[in-house]
């Protein structure tokens, strides 16, 4: 059965179906992108915190708008080419465009990497230090010989489950353990199995809620954690992800962080910030931090003479946001180097030796408020970075896969119906022309203002 006016124009729109079909789809992308960015504007506008400026990649962010343009052209030119009846430029148009997209999606990849490695950590006074974690942020516990393990009797999202959340963090090889009625276990899935059944037997029996086992390392352990992959801990116990809870002594929960950049946005006394202490960076990066402060406020003061300077954005963070391009800090008068985006520096290689590009600092966990990775759990801005790019690399990938699709897959139509295909490519490339419309809202959005 032949489907009406797929190759010819219907009489009462002047459009083929799909053509109306498409514009109707548009309308309905344009509603849900017109809603992101507006949500992003009132966001900004209304920010209780330094709202980030120029942090993004700027060069990368242009070179993926040039290669999306180039794209839209060479996705013309192949509809062209195919009206034409000229079936080897089209080809080439073709595999053009789909090439572009590819390289636009592996460079929005090279850009992810680089945030998901980059971490930002608030200490106490509200500096935000950002770098990067050379060995990860861990919590160690020595002499950990006691597990107490509870098992609900009901559905509960917490739930015991040591073989899953217990065993991989210790280090080595896990001892045998000892049960309450002295019995020696090799934990696995099926001993834990048969242990949770009898505790679960026994408290049913004593019309308890839970059923709780003890069990006792026959020689103390090493425990090597993550944040995320426990609840919390003290001085003397840490709870797992599955609510088991072991005593041992705290062992270090320090954080070795490379700092790239010390953010006094937040700091009534930016000069005053914790980041210079004695125990991280020091008298001497916070002599630089003031030159480059005073630099940047004298230079604003000199261009904008009737400026409010506690209105601009830029300045504050030119001046409070300190870039660290070097493992010493810089002689007088070199404070203030070229801008760099926040996301400037890739790891050093050799972490953590006197080469490093960066300085090394040692936190300890009670300058710490929060750290996070430059993801959505940072802050809002990232938050709906991360929802609009990464909605729009979905649209990349779904309209090229569509274009290799009438590339590599729809030559029969070629040859037998070129004029159809063609109907099907028009269709196809207005949909890749509202991708790369959004990216040019997109790029200055996020990358430029």
């Amino acid at each position: 059965m032949d489907i009406p006016y797929t190759v010819h124009a219907r009489p009462d729109t002047g459009l083929y179906n799909a053509k109306i079909g498409i514009w109707l789809f548009l309308a309905s992308e344009v509603m849900l992108f017109g809603g992101l960015f507006s949500a992003y504007i009132f966001l900004r506008v209304g920010a209780d915190y330094p709202w980030p400026v120029h942090d993004l990649d700027v060069t990368l962010g242009f070179i993926n708008t040039v290669v999306l343009i180039a794209s839209s052209v060479t996705v013309v030119m192949a509809w062209a080419m195919l009206k034409l009846r000229k079936f080897g430029w089209y080809r080439i148009n073709m595999a053009i465009t789909v090439i572009c997209a590819g390289v636009f999606m592996f460079n929005k990849s090279l850009e992810y990497k680089a945030k998901f490695a980059h971490y930002a950590v608030k200490l106490t006074d509200g500096t935000l230090l950002t770098g990067h974690l050379p060995h990860g942020y861990q919590v160690k516990f020595d002499g950990v010989s006691e597990f107490n393990l509870t098992i609900p009797l009901k559905t509960s999202a917490v739930n015991a489950d040591p073989v899953s959340h217990v065993l991989p963090l210790i280090e080595g090889t896990a001892p045998k353990f000892k049960t309450e009625g002295g019995q020696e276990i090799s934990l696995d899935e099926a001993s834990f199995e048969a242990l949770r059944a009898e505790a679960v037997k026994k408290a049913a029996a004593a019309n308890k809620g839970s059923a709780s086992i003890k069990l006792v390392a026959t020689a103390p352990v090493k425990i090597t954690a993550k944040p995320s992959e426990i609840f919390g801990y003290t001085d003397t116990t840490i709870t797992f992800r599955d609510g088991t809870t072991a005593t041992g002594k705290l062992a270090d929960d320090k954080m070795t962080l490379e700092v790239d950049g010390v953010d006094a946005r937040g700091v009534a006394q930016s000069e005053k910030s914790l980041a210079f202490d004695h125990r991280y960076l020091g008298e001497a990066w916070q002599k630089a931090f003031v030159e480059n402060r005073d630099h940047h406020i004298s230079k604003f003061e000199k261009d904008y003479p009737t400026r409010d300077k506690s209105r601009s954005a830029t300045l504050q963070k030119d001046a409070l946001f300190f870039k660290l391009h070097s493992a010493t800090p810089p002689a007088a008068g070199e404070a203030h180097g070229d801008k760099h985006g926040a996301e400037a520096h890739a790891p050093a290689e050799g972490h953590g030796d006197a080469h490093a590009h960066h300085p090394t600092v040692v936190l300890e966990k009670k300058d710490i408020t929060f750290f996070s990775n430059f993801t959505p759990k940072l802050n809002t801005y990232y938050a709906i970075y991360f929802t609009l790019t990464g909605l729009h690399g979905l649209h990349v990938i779904a309209g090229a896969l569509v274009l290799l699709y009438f590339l590599a897959f729809d030559g029969k139509r070629l040859r037998q119906d070129p004029e159809h295909l063609a109907n099907r490519v028009e269709v196809g490339g207005l949909f890749w022309h509202f991708v790369d419309l959004v990216w040019i809202f997109l790029f200055p959005l996020l990358y430029l203002l």
